[in-house]
């Protein structure tokens, strides 16, 4: 197989017209004096109405010329013939960002004609398709180029804004150090050291939704022009297969505007649609009411702690201390002269008939842990009190000096949040801190119960779910998996074990900067690195002086004959 190494060379070729346009012309007619007749047989018919086109004549001129010129561009063009044992490998690593699916088509395209070029860089070319999402296997690997593009169209981009780094280090490592390894995204960016950048993209006149939140069944949501030019989009509400009127919406470059309603009568979940442009993932915002998971609380009849105990127990959403049967959480005290701990999950607080006026002295220090990160606890004043005895394994969460005010115990299942001194005796009650660290251990206790409930998430979101260990792993759309995520696209979707529902979601796409394509823009850098390729895998033409000589000669023949 040929190749050129300059391609640009072919123009040289424009010279035949012109050689050609060059023997049709005639030179002007000029006066001849003589006195014999017979003398005008030695001159050649010209024209009489002076230099223009006639037929054109057959000389040996003519064809010296057009081999001159075809010699010429042979030399220009600089031929490579490809070795018949060269092989390359191209590893091609896709942008998994969401913002690439406004342009699959384009990518697609651009793909389809780059590795065409691609495979003539080599006699035989083993192609690899990756995503930048490392946990997702390899799309193809194989030698077949039509079966890569079939594998793309299949390709779905689905995350947001992530780091593609370790995808190329990834496909680095899969070339050895040796073949083409190319990115492909919508937008330019610094790429490590040997790898092609491949940017299918360009700016659009993007508007859509940027977030929302729910308050009880009020909700409210931002929609954001992302373009460089004024938009105007229409907009409304879906539920219970109804839709509402239209609604008008203007929105300058850059700017942002708030939508605020309620949940239509008889629904706990809606959708807010703007009308569609090239990107669509943030033109639909599905939004559910929010019903956390109940739990239920039995608080011991202490007089000493009650008025605490039933301001707190009343801030806590979705709470039940009238529900009979198992309970999720206690709230109990320990009295250390009739010293017993309860056997059930359980907040428990010391109660000390004696306390002492002094003052516990240190400094109150918390451990990182996720119930006492970011609180500030400089504030508070306990005095030494009676306290819990304690166990190995016991993790502390508060110390002062050598004191552990407030650990973990874990007992088997269950889990006691000890607040190891008398709330009498300080001024807990009146610190922030201590009160969010309370609400924060009543919602970890939520999360691990086994139960419905519903609630907004993002796209791709992570999702933890407590489940029962006796049934099968919890799926989502029939995709089981340790690791459950949300859907990729904006839509309503459950949580199910077995024939249990887990969790009803809406799943909402916010990502401002996968919405932004004014930077979106085309790179092509492939098409350097099959030059190189082709270079690096052919040899250059072995007659090329032969050729040299030969344009010499037929330039010095036909001056040559031009003068006989």
């Amino acid at each position: 197989m040929v190749s050129f190494g300059n391609p640009f060379g072919f123009f040289a070729l424009l010279a035949i017209p012109a050689i050609f346009a060059i023997h049709f012309l005639q030179r002007e007619s000029r006066r001849v004096v003589t006195s014999a007749l017979f003398l005008l047989e030695q001159l050649a018919p010209e024209s009489a109405q002076g230099r223009r086109f006639e037929r054109l004549r057959n000389s040996v001129p003519l064809w010296l010329q057009i081999v001159a010129t075809l010699l010429l561009t042979w030399l220009l063009v600089q031929p490579r013939w490809l070795r018949r044992d060269s092989t390359q490998h191209v590893v091609i690593v896709l942008d998994s960002s969401v913002s690439m699916s406004a342009f699959r088509d384009d990518v697609r395209r651009v793909l389809d004609t780059d590795t065409a070029g691609l495979s003539r860089a080599a006699a035989k070319s083993e192609w690899q398709l990756i995503e930048s999402d490392v946990t997702r296997s390899t799309l193809y690997s194989g030698a077949n180029r039509a079966v890569l593009l079939d594998a793309l169209d299949k390709w779905k981009p689905h995350l947001g804004t992530h780091d593609f780094l370790p995808a190329l280090e990834l496909a680095q490592t899969l070339l050895h150090g040796n073949g083409t390894l190319i990115f492909v995204t919508d937008r330019g960016c610094e790429l490590p050291e040997g790898v092609r950048l491949l940017a299918v993209g360009h700016p659009l006149e993007n508007c859509g939704f940027a977030g929302a939140t729910v308050n009880g069944r009020e909700w409210q949501a931002l929609v954001k022009n992302y373009g460089r030019t004024p938009q105007r989009r229409t907009w409304w509400i879906e539920a219970n297969g109804q839709k509402s009127p239209a609604q008008e919406l203007s929105l300058a470059p850059g700017q942002s505007s708030a939508l605020r309603g309620e949940f239509p009568a008889g629904a706990n979940a809606c959708e807010l649609v703007l009308n569609a442009d090239e990107f669509t993932l943030d033109d639909h915002l599905p939004l559910l009411v929010p019903q956390p998971k109940p739990l239920t609380i039995t608080a011991e009849n202490d007089a000493a702690f009650a008025d605490f105990v039933a301001q707190f127990t009343s801030s806590i959403e979705a709470a039940d201390s009238t529900a009979l049967g198992k309970n999720d959480l206690n709230v109990a005290v320990y009295d250390p002269l009739s010293p017993r701990l309860p056997d059930a999950t359980a907040i428990v607080f010391v109660a000390d008939p004696a306390a002492s006026k002094n003052f516990l002295p240190g400094n109150v220090v918390a451990e990182a842990d996720p119930l006492s990160a970011d609180l500030n606890w400089s504030g508070l004043l306990c005095r030494d009190t009676l306290r819990v005895p304690a166990k190995p394994g016991d993790q502390t969460l508060v110390w002062q000096g050598d004191r552990p005010l407030i650990f973990l115990r874990q007992t088997g299942a269950n889990s006691l949040l000890v607040v190891n001194f008398d709330l009498r005796a300080s001024n807990a009650t009146r610190l922030p801190a201590f009160v969010l660290l309370l609400h924060r251990f009543v919602e970890r206790v939520r999360a691990e119960k086994v139960a419905i409930e519903s609630r907004n998430v993002e796209t791709n979101q992570a999702i933890a779910i407590a489940s029962d260990p006796s049934l099968p792993a919890p799926e989502i759309a029939g995709n089981p998996g340790s690791n459950l995520r949300a859907p990729s696209a904006p839509q309503f979707f459950e949580v199910k074990q077995g024939a249990n529902t887990l969790l009803k979601a809406a799943a909402q796409f916010s990502d401002a900067r996968e919405a932004d394509f004014r930077d979106a823009a085309t790179i092509d850098h492939v098409r350097d690195a099959a030059a190189q390729a082709i270079e690096r895998n052919s040899q250059s033409d072995f007659l090329t002086p032969v050729w040299a000589l030969a344009l010499g000669a037929v330039m010095i023949g036909s001056w040559t004959w031009r003068q006989s």
